[in-house]
């Protein structure tokens, strides 16, 4: 994953692993999504009173972008291709702006004509998608994509909220403001 260090559920989390296993998830998936063991999701379910903040630094337009990056890129070898390819090698990151910027774009373009193929049925279908870091398996694919929007949609809010906030520093005259 673009994340280092070992796997863990984020405090942030918990309601959403909460509200998982509440629905139907077992312990067991929940613990396979997030990669880690049955006791930590176990710890999580049983956890009462107010959560310390997650202590994460702030994550980078690089970051996010990454993040989208290999999510398309996985979500469509695990929907359209062939299924087999590890999520986390599938992107060539490179320092260049301009080129991740244009193989996202490329990534993206090639995630929407697939799915513009979709049928009512497949939309319908648990499983359509086998993507292995999500719940994709377990999920009718009209759910798979709503999921796929609201992460594409809040992530490339943020991408847009960081990069003002990087213009923002300098005045009209190139002087640091902050």
């Amino acid at each position: 994953m673009l994340d280092k260090g070992a796997p863990d559920i984020p405090n942030s989390e918990y309601a959403g692993v909460v509200q998982d296993v509440a629905g139907g998830m077992s312990v067991e998936k929940a613990a396979a999504d997030w990669h880690v063991s049955v006791e930590r999701v176990r710890d999580v379910l049983a956890h009462t009173g107010p959560l310390a903040p997650d202590e994460a630094p702030v994550t980078t337009i690089a970051w996010r972008l990454g993040h989208l990056h290999t999510g398309f890129a996985g979500g469509w070898e695990w929907t359209f291709g062939e299924r087999r390819r590890d999520p986390k090698l599938l992107v060539d990151f490179t320092p260049s702006a301009e080129r991740a910027v244009a193989r996202f774009w490329e990534t993206v373009d090639r995630w929407r004509d697939s799915v513009a193929t979709v049928t009512e049925k497949q939309l319908d279908t648990v499983g359509f998608s086998q993507y292995p870091y999500a719940s994709d398996p377990d999920e009718k694919f009209v759910d798979v994509l709503w999921a796929g929007n609201l992460e594409f949609i809040h992530h490339m809010a943020e991408i847009a909220l960081l990069r003002d906030l990087w213009r923002a520093r300098f005045d009209g005259s190139g002087t640091r403001t902050g």
